[in-house]
């Protein structure tokens, strides 16, 4: 990527510097045709354009919220306590699906919050642009992620080490040591965290870690139940499975987004639950199962009946909510305040 000056984007779109400028600035005062040329010509030049925008100044107050919602499961907890919360502060809020697939892609998003003058931005999980993002945030609203670390914005998260840590450490205390965990996404923060916590709380036990019990990718109720099968047909089967969930998983993803209507935030776990009740049907052996629960109301099957780290998403979507707000108030969208949400251990 080139650095690049008003006067080149202007001669590449046949327009004058000022209109450029208008565009890269102040895009409501300009016509979409304007605009469509502007981008036009920075995308066939393949430059950054950061450097031509200037500096976020808060205006007077619009009351909107935009919500950049890359969950692989829309309308979660985490939505309902940001809603809740946003609606009491009086700000209304839109809802953003950016089917992001190249660098120039930003420049839609750039377009659009300058456009519709948004108070702040939430941005609920990971997502590939948000490397990207990162060099255009002085230039924005300010921005909170949600449910995903970064030493780039303000973030509120869970810490998955902790929580691999806590329910490996339970399993061990109850005299488990042959314990397999499943992740979800392999390439994903938050299952590398969980991963090093179920290690570390192996290694304090003295228990070698079995790179056979750590299976990734597994995310349906398929996968829970192929892996579970192949566990238990292993010559080492575990006595106990650690399932993470899928809370984490973006929409933008390929290997699950088209299949994302027919799988749920605990899929993995009831097929993981299915296969082992009709495994177990066969032999003495017992299978020990913990999981991730989002809501301590009660699920009416299985899952009320296993010892479980309790995620309160809804208190996350609350956080946000009063988060931006505080930092609207205080007119410096350069302020960085990383908020941790405590998970709960409900261990029988």
């Amino acid at each position: 990527m080139v650095k690049t000056t008003l006067s080149t984007i202007a001669k590449k779109a046949n327009l004058s510097i000022a209109s450029v400028s208008r565009v890269l600035n102040t895009p409501n005062l300009t016509s979409p045709q304007t605009q469509s040329k502007v981008y036009q010509a920075i995308q066939e030049l393949h430059v950054d354009t950061f450097n031509n925008f200037k500096p976020y100044q808060a205006g007077p107050e619009t009351k909107k919220i935009l919500i950049i919602d890359n969950q692989l499961f829309s309308k979660s907890l985490i939505n309902l306590g940001l809603e809740q919360a946003l609606k009491k502060e009086e700000y209304i809020f839109f809802y953003l699906r950016f089917p992001y697939s190249d660098n120039h892609d930003i420049h839609y998003l750039i377009r659009y919050v300058t456009q519709n003058i948004f108070d702040g931005i939430v941005i609920i999980n990971d997502a590939p642009y948000l490397e990207i993002l990162r060099y255009y945030k002085n230039t924005l609203p300010p921005i909170i992620l949600v449910n995903h670390y970064s030493i780039d914005f303000t973030c509120i998260y869970f810490d998955h080490l902790m929580i691999a840590y806590q329910l490996t450490q339970y399993l061990v205390c109850n005299s488990h040591s042959k314990i397999a965990v499943l992740l979800n996404d392999h390439d994903k923060i938050s299952s590398s965290l969980f991963l090093e916590g179920y290690k570390q709380a192996l290694l304090r036990a003295n228990i070698i870690v079995d790179p056979n019990y750590i299976i990734e990718n597994c995310f349906s109720f398929d996968h829970g139940r192929t892996v579970t099968k192949r566990l238990f047909k292993s010559n080492k089967p575990p006595s106990a499975i650690i399932c993470a969930d899928n809370i984490s998983l973006n929409y933008l993803d390929e290997n699950y987004y088209n299949q994302q209507n027919f799988y749920s935030s605990y899929s993995a776990v009831l097929g993981v639950l299915h296969q082992a009740n009709e495994i177990l049907s066969n032999t003495d052996n017992p299978l020990t199962l913990t999981y991730i629960s989002h809501s301590k109301d009660r699920h009416y099957n299985e899952l009320d009946k296993l010892s479980r780290i309790y995620k309160p998403l809804y208190k996350m979507g609350q956080k946000a909510a009063i988060l931006i707000n505080e930092i609207i108030q205080k007119n410096d969208p350069l302020i960085k305040n990383n908020y941790l949400i405590e998970a709960e251990p409900i261990f029988y």
